[in-house]
């Protein structure tokens, strides 16, 4: 799966906190509803807007065209470049698409409270649910306790990426705990090599790949439920429960001869392909943690990527204790603006578990886990959704695309940055980032 942080993200701040601003009142002239009942003879003609990437768009066209041509539909197909910016402009102006795929769940649920999309009934949520990876429904309900958006597809975060033939002959186990996973650091380091390549360098987004590790650190050490409360802003950066997660990463990204090139060069390494050192001879580091979008073009090395099963050994990135893994995810999550009948029908197809058998050729990831893996293209990506997606007790977005942007997509990115280049120490960095999170109401 490609990254579309690097390509929409910085967009972010635009569209968002032009949302919370109030740019969009109301009554702006959206033709959204609040109610889940369909309406209306159906129309003929669905307009459809997204911005997936290449891997994803070609799949994610054929599925639903082929279910339009079933139900006697034509499906207009409208590709943003700037989501955030572009669904921000055109619900202003009262001209929405009738269906929406968000990458982000907090811009979907700012525009859910101005009453501009149609919840889901509860019968399809309960059909959904049935076989949706724990978390996704959570992940698409707002603060009405209504959901609004439930996963077309979804990408793993959650991967230690390795060289196989490197891995292997250092003799060890993949780490099951995060205690484990230290431990292994540790001997790797005591044998003179490298454990880690870490890289955050992303242009003006510089200091975003940070979030994700701390993402997966607070899922596992603060627990599910916590993570919500951290996202929504209820428990603070350095609060007893998230402070420990940065903790946890302190030990890696600070710890003497643990990352390629020493902490400072974390952030001036970029993190598309900032893990092509552990493909070296001799390897420059034997651990990589990036999501799964690294293993197609302009990440490994083509070399790499032509032969990705026998080359690479992702690994799961392990529990606090084992046994109880949670998953952290991006994905598109499919939304309403209005409650025409075929809509809502074309809407609950894109959610469902019979939705995504082109895509899965492409290699995205159905969140239902029903889904044959089977149709993943390599073994690789099948072990990535049988091993770590499908065996998940918990499954949670990115939390960052949930944060206010002036947090989620600001300090959140830079402030671990001032951290990772020695110029603050971590309470500086955390209390910082606490003072930027916007008072609750404001």
């Amino acid at each position: 799966m490609i990254n579309r942080r690097s390509t929409v993200t910085a967009l972010v701040g635009i569209g968002v906190a032009g949302l919370a601003a109030g740019c969009l009142s109301s009554n702006s002239g959206g033709s959204g509803s609040n109610g889940s009942t369909a309406s209306g003879p159906g129309k003929t003609t669905i307009e459809v807007m997204y911005g997936l990437g290449p891997d994803t768009e070609p799949g994610f066209k054929a599925d639903v065209s082929k279910w339009a041509k079933d139900n006697n539909i034509t499906v207009k197909f409208t590709k943003s470049a700037s989501w955030d910016t572009e669904i921000r402009t055109r619900v202003q102006g009262g001209n929405p698409p009738d269906v929406g795929l968000f990458p982000q769940p907090g811009l979907m649920c700012d525009l859910a409270r101005q009453k501009k999309l149609v919840p889901y009934d509860d019968a399809t949520v309960a059909t959904d649910k049935e076989t949706l990876v724990p978390g996704f429904v959570q992940a698409g309900t707002c603060a009405d306790g209504k959901v609004y958006g439930l996963p077309n597809e979804v990408s793993v975060k959650s991967i230690i990426w390795t060289d196989a033939p490197a891995f292997k002959a250092l003799g060890v186990q993949a780490p099951a705990t995060l205690d484990d996973l230290l431990t292994l650091t540790q001997k790797i380091k005591s044998e003179g090599k490298t454990p880690w390549c870490i890289a955050a360098e992303s242009g003006q987004a510089t200091g975003w790949p940070i979030t994700d590790w701390i993402e997966d650190l607070v899922l596992r050490i603060a627990g599910p439920d916590n993570y919500d409360k951290w996202v929504k802003g209820e428990l603070k950066f350095n609060s007893p429960e998230i402070k420990p997660a940065w903790e946890y990463f302190q030990k890696i990204a600070f710890g003497d001869g643990y990352v390629r090139g020493g902490t400072k060069s974390i952030p001036a390494t970029n993190f598309q392909t900032g893990g092509n050192a552990l493909f070296t001879q001799p390897p420059g580091c034997y651990m990589f943690k990036q999501a799964t979008f690294v293993a197609n073009k302009g990440g490994f090395p083509d070399s790499v990527i032509a032969k990705l099963d026998t080359e690479t050994n992702p690994i799961p990135f392990p529990a606090k204790t084992a046994g109880n893994n949670s998953v952290l995810v991006a994905g598109d999550i499919a939304a309403a603006f209005n409650n025409d009948a075929n809509v809502l029908k074309l809407r609950n197809f894109i959610a469902s578990k019979e939705n995504g058998t082109e895509q899965a050729k492409n290699g995205a990831f159905s969140p239902h886990k029903t889904a044959d893996v089977s149709l993943l293209p390599n073994k690789t990506l099948q072990k990535i959704a049988t091993d770590v997606l499908y065996k998940a007790t918990a499954a949670r977005f990115d939390g960052s695309d949930a944060m206010p942007a002036k947090v989620g997509a600001g300090t959140f990115w830079t402030e671990p940055v001032k951290w990772l280049s020695g110029q603050q120490d971590l309470d500086t960095t955390l209390n910082n980032i606490d003072a930027s999170f916007p008072k609750s109401g404001s």
